[in-house]
């Protein structure tokens, strides 16, 4: 009998040991499982269609050095405000915002480096085919700002900026041209005033009576040069004097 309760109280034992085993692993089990984190993956965003168009209107621009492209892919991007702007977004709004101020403020640089250069000096006065290519230049310039004002700039003020330099470069070129006619004018007259005018002597007769009377020399006054490099002084000629005295003939009176 003893030794059968023996036997029962070592199984109770073993099973006891094995419970609490399985339950130890268990636990230990779950704990390791509360432990670790979820691995979420990330899924990068995809862009949307205005940010795209935004984008790729930034990295063509940029990579364009003709003026005029620059504008057309500007006015393109302008002609997706509304649609923008009814995405309610203010990140997709600011981004459009950002991006056309930038290319406005490129396009105003370039037009007054492009203004800059097209400047007639004192050294072109005479060369009149850079005076006509200038002036020419300047005036498809002025109207290509014309025809563009309301894409280019956002202020009149801007527009005005440029267009009062475009003036003022193509006022230059009208005074030049004028210089050179009043140049060429000048010569002409100096050339005139030189021409010498001589009175042919005419014998005057009275009745029974001849007088010789010299000839008169008339020069025409020379006016002062207006070119700095007409210094040459023109010397009057010397007047002609008679070789003969006057003769004077008297009649008598037969009676």
């Amino acid at each position: 009998m003893r030794k059968n309760n023996k036997v029962l109280v070592g199984l109770l034992i073993i099973v006891l040991l094995a419970v609490i085993g399985l339950s130890a692993y268990a636990y230990q089990k779950q704990k390791a499982l509360n432990n670790v984190k979820p691995k979420v993956t990330e899924t990068k965003k995809e862009d949307s269609k205005f940010e795209k168009i935004i984008k790729e209107s930034s990295s063509n621009f940029n990579k364009e050095n003709e003026l005029s492209k620059k504008i057309d892919i500007l006015k393109n991007l302008l002609t997706y405000k509304d649609e923008i702007s009814k995405e309610n977004k203010d990140k997709l709004n600011e981004q459009f915002n950002s991006q056309v101020k930038e290319m406005r403020e490129k396009i105003k640089n370039s037009l007054k480096d492009k203004i800059s250069s097209l400047t007639v000096t004192n050294e072109d006065k005479t060369n009149t085919e850079k005076i006509t290519n200038v002036k020419k230049e300047l005036t498809e310039l002025q109207t290509l700002v014309d025809k563009e004002k309301e894409s280019i700039f956002e202020k009149d003020e801007d527009y005005n900026d440029i267009s009062q330099l475009i003036k003022t470069n193509l006022a230059t070129t009208e005074v030049t041209q004028t210089a050179t006619t009043t140049n060429n004018s000048n010569t002409t007259t100096e050339q005139a005033q030189h021409t010498q005018v001589v009175e042919v002597p005419t014998p005057q007769r009275s009745r029974g009576t001849t007088t010789y009377t010299p000839p008169r020399v008339q020069n025409s006054p020379t006016a002062p040069s207006r070119n700095s490099d007409s210094s040459a002084t023109v010397t009057p000629p010397a007047p002609v004097t008679p070789t003969t005295p006057a003769v004077s003939e008297t009649t008598g009176t037969s009676e």
